[in-house]
């Protein structure tokens, strides 16, 4: 935008082009996620980004600058556009141009702002627009204090209800609301991060890993770092150790569903860790997200932690279960990062005959419960990374199959069982559709259909951006 070789109207005019070229390759290909983006950018962010960056430029200026890129964009496209949105999936590129498209979205967001006047719909589309300040309802801008004060003020079923509500809304929320909105996301996550309210700051990161859609938007307004750096200060600086405790399962949870929160931000973006902040090598989540997948051998445990992994292999797999006690001695941190290993350790102790498989899948429902769900993620990662590695598939993929399509998951655990397989379950289909190309015998004992068709529709949240 401060090119000293390009006009103003020349900039708004590329960058306008660009956009709406950008969008119409997305209608084409049908690619509906990158339409939801290209669309919002286009309708909410572009008007602001004129707004801070041509402070000089309004008016006839402007509606100079857009007459040409907005006029000559495809028709088709937008009508593919505008079908996307609806969730039309099978509209031909031949139907009736829509009276009211992207475009009339991008004009109204400018005049909202002041930077065109509503009747210059018409003279910048050539009469083709009706009524725009008719055409949809005119947004007030959201107070982001007055929000997040009320926020603040109601008991968690209240705060629930709500929040979900904002995190489905601001996609269609206008220029005025939606960076608002994620304002007051961030703030919360902020705020809630610094004050260790786990609970609440659960609810959240709950809500934004459930949309990809938000999760977008969100880095359409803000940088990953405002995002993530309070979650991963408050997960490295976890408390688990207050005497007043009674609930470890909650505690578990709520660290578990933040964690997944900033898992969700870095795998969808493909994050590299300098674009979230100097972590020093003491930060449990660098470690985390450089090896989430890695099993540690016995020997190079440490006495400390080899006792963990004892006491957490007996408390799932032994009739007694897993008590106060072992939950209490172990932080949800050390516990994370022993998950591989414990699986490994339980696939090595089924092939020596040491457990057999019942007892196996029995231990394996601990992980399908809600304080432990999220670790389910090392599992899979660990699985997918060395199952070639083993001699015998079959008691990895029976375990595979537990964990991805369960017997039975409970309501408070279904959102998060979706959330891991967003995160954990590209690589998984990958050496799952690798084993089905290339081993000569495949155990009868699996069904690796189903396995399959439940990891589909998460594929893309690994690839998509």
């Amino acid at each position: 935008m401060h090119n000293q070789t390009q006009s103003p109207d020349s900039a708004i005019g590329n960058l306008v082009s660009a956009a709406f070229e950008c969008l119409s390759f997305c209608a084409m290909k049908q690619d509906q996620t990158r339409i939801i983006l290209w669309k919002c950018f286009i309708v909410n962010r572009l008007p602001l980004i004129f707004q801070k960056h041509l402070p000089g430029v309004r008016g006839s200026s402007f509606e100079y600058s857009l007459r040409r890129p907005l006029f000559t964009i495809d028709e088709n496209a937008l009508v593919i556009v505008n079908a996307k949105a609806a969730n039309e999936i099978d509209i031909m590129f031949s139907a009736p141009t829509a009276p009211y498209d992207v475009r009339h979205e991008f004009l109204k967001s400018m005049a909202q702002l002041g930077l065109i006047d509503f009747a210059a719909s018409d003279r910048i589309l050539g009469g083709n627009s009706g009524d725009l300040q008719n055409a949809v309802n005119v947004e007030k801008p959201l107070d982001v204090e007055e929000m997040i004060t009320s926020l603040l003020e109601m008991d968690s079923y209240e705060f629930e209800t709500v929040i979900r509500q904002v995190v489905t809304d601001v996609e269609t929320m206008g220029c005025l609301r939606q960076g608002a909105a994620v304002n007051v996301m961030v703030e919360l996550i902020s705020l809630w991060s610094a004050q260790k309210e786990t609970y609440k700051l659960r609810l959240l990161a709950q809500e934004i890993a459930l949309s990809t859609v938000a999760m977008n938007i969100m880095l359409l307004y803000r940088d990953p770092y405002e995002i993530l750096r309070p979650l991963i200060t408050c997960v490295d600086t976890w408390n688990y150790e207050d005497e007043s405790m009674i609930d470890f399962q909650d505690n578990y949870t709520d660290f578990g569903l933040i964690l997944l929160l900033i898992c969700s931000f870095y795998y969808h973006f493909q994050l590299d860790l300098g674009e979230i902040g100097s972590l020093n090598g003491n930060s449990f989540c660098m470690r985390y997200l450089m090896s989430s997948g890695v099993a540690h051998p016995i020997e190079s445990l440490g006495q400390e932690r080899e006792d963990l992994l004892g006491g957490w292999i007996m408390g799932l797999f032994d009739t007694n279960g897993i008590s106060d006690d072992m939950m209490r001695s172990c932080s949800p941190m050390d516990y994370t990062l022993l998950v591989p290993t414990i699986v490994q350790q339980s696939v090595a102790a089924c092939n020596r005959n040491f457990m057999d498989v019942d007892t196996l899948k029995g231990g394996l429902e601990y992980f399908l419960q809600p304080f432990l769900l999220s670790s389910v993620v090392s599992a899979l990662h660990w699985l997918a990374h060395d199952l070639w590695t083993l001699r015998e598939f079959d008691i990895p993929l029976q375990i595979l199959q537990a964990l991805i399509i369960p017997q039975f998951l409970s309501d408070e655990a279904r959102p998060i069982h979706k959330i891991v397989l967003r995160i954990g379950g590209l690589p998984v289909y990958n050496i799952i559709q690798e084993i089905l190309r290339s081993a000569t015998q495949l155990p009868d004992t699996i069904n690796f259909n189903g396995i399959m068709d439940t990891l589909t529709p998460h594929l893309q949240f690994r690839k998509e951006l």
